[in-house]
């Protein structure tokens, strides 16, 4: 196993659309809003948003100073899912 990480395809929120799913992308945005209990916070670009699970991320405790100040600009790393359906 390589010690290097799978690499990302950068990506602008703009251009995230349902062929990408299952692809590692690189995201870059800032944090609009954070839910401690699901560890969700949303990240926006001008008037786009994606909700982006940061569970495994986070200390156990969920408190991270940059997810508490409103507009940090975050770099976000990972695998776009289909969001689920509401029953």
């Amino acid at each position: 196993m390589s010690a290097r990480a799978d690499s990302a395809t950068p990506t602008r929120l703009s251009t995230i659309r349902p062929g990408l799913v299952s692809r590692k992308l690189r995201v870059l945005g800032r944090v609009l809003c954070y839910d401690a209990k699901t560890a969700t916070m949303v990240l926006c670009n001008e008037d786009l948003a994606l909700p982006v699970d940061v569970s495994l991320c986070l200390p156990s405790n969920g408190r991270v100073r940059w997810l508490m100040d409103a507009w940090s600009t975050v770099s976000v790393f990972g695998y776009l899912e289909q969001p689920r359906e509401r029953e």
